[in-house]
């Protein structure tokens, strides 16, 4: 089944011709309309960068930063992939045209919201205790990605999260930047990350400075990977998947990363509140997306009254005013990135079905929680009605 067939999960007998525009979402989703330069200049940053002293690193990513233009994908925005597959879907229907799928998200929840953190260095190690108590303050769980050859991990931490309902994951071997550097290394690498992953119980990775490279990446060993941002120019492997739904890369579920990143948010480019990150998720609630977050404690300050760590832009409060934020939000899923891969799997092996009445419904593993929605063109434009 074509990825755009994957997405709209439609009744069998729908018989238009979506599977010819695969190449064309393909393109986007896996990065095939970039050229070979960022990967080329991003293995030399890497070469350098144990040379460079941290906060000359930071100084050169905001010069960079401001050299940066709008150019495709855009940022913090990008519509063209979403657009595209809306607009492939509406030329394929007829004005008299409503037709039944199954909805997005379970329980025919508007939108989804996912947090993880990529735990650098020791220093993040220290945060997680911290981050994890504001998490809970509000209702929130979130999933801990930790580098296992760069620092020790205890494992009486693993198990705390674990037992405390937050996930484990894995973020690379040791966050060196030569993890893509040859497909010798990858695979080397990647053996050993499987055995930290099986000791660890982890089903998530995500790849350090989110290198990434589809065609090696489709059987890594894990569930799903969250190492493409949907649009991001500013790290050291610029562009984007243009995607804010999850989606298939080989035997994986990809999560894009479709929230900017936190570091390059208030490090890099300085910003002081959080009107990006609200902005984003306004535009992703209304077109039914995930948002999905990264926040390193690596680089978060406890907050503006203790007075400390005043080389960081980057206080704790902007990220407690996130979870205020989509706290107040309506019939927004918050779940773990591992449930949101079970969950895509479970929506794309299943079908629906009609019985004698000519009534749909859904056969397979998303019966007990998934839900059917017309879609229909209205006013040029697909719209949906939901049917419980």
């Amino acid at each position: 089944m074509g990825e755009l067939k994957r997405f709209w999960k439609l009744a069998t007998d729908f018989d238009a011709p979506l599977d010819e525009y695969d190449d064309g979402i393909e393109k986007f989703l896996f990065e095939r309309y970039k050229d070979k330069n960022g990967a080329r200049s991003s293995k030399t940053y890497y070469a350098l960068k144990p040379l460079i002293p941290r906060r000359l690193q930071i100084l050169l990513r905001r010069r960079r930063a401001r050299s940066v233009r709008s150019s495709f994908p855009l940022w913090p925005i990008e519509e063209k992939l979403e657009n595209l597959k809306r607009d492939i879907f509406k030329s394929s229907m007829r004005i008299s045209d409503e037709i039944p799928f199954i909805w997005f998200w379970p329980h025919g929840m508007r939108f989804a919201f996912v947090i993880t953190h990529d735990v650098e260095t020791q220093k993040g190690l220290r945060n997680i205790g911290r981050i994890c108590e504001i998490e809970r303050k509000y209702g929130f769980r979130s999933s801990w990605n930790f580098v296992p050859e760069r620092y020790s991990v205890d494992a009486r931490v693993l198990d705390g999260l674990v037992n405390d309902s937050f996930e484990v994951g894995i973020h690379g071997l040791k966050h060196d930047g030569k993890l893509f550097n040859s497909r010798e290394i990858f695979d080397e690498r990647m053996k050993k990350i499987k055995k930290y992953a099986v000791k660890w119980g982890a089903v998530g990775f995500r790849s350090p400075a989110t290198h990434r490279n589809p065609d090696w990446m489709m059987n890594i060993p894990f569930e799903y990977d969250s190492s493409f941002p949907d649009t991001d120019p500013y790290e050291p492997q610029p562009g984007g998947c243009l995607s804010i739904f999850p989606f298939f890369m080989g035997n994986l579920v990809e999560l894009p990363v479709t929230l900017a990143q936190d570091h390059t948010l208030f490090e890099i480019l300085g910003h002081k509140d959080i009107s990006i990150w609200k902005q984003k998720i306004d535009w992703i609630e209304k077109m039914n997306g995930m948002a999905l977050v990264i926040v390193h404690p690596d680089y978060i300050r406890p907050g503006e009254s203790r007075g400390r760590h005043k080389e960081s832009r980057y206080s704790i409060e902007y990220y407690e005013e996130l979870l205020q934020h989509v706290k107040n939000e309506d019939n927004c899923w918050h779940v773990l990135p591992r449930e949101v891969a079970g969950w895509w799997r479970r929506r794309d092996n299943s079908e629906i079905r009609f019985d004698e009445n000519g009534k749909p419904y859904i056969e397979g593993p998303a019966a007990k929680d998934g839900v059917i929605t017309w879609i229909k063109p209205v006013n040029d434009e697909v719209m949906f009605e939901g049917e419980n």
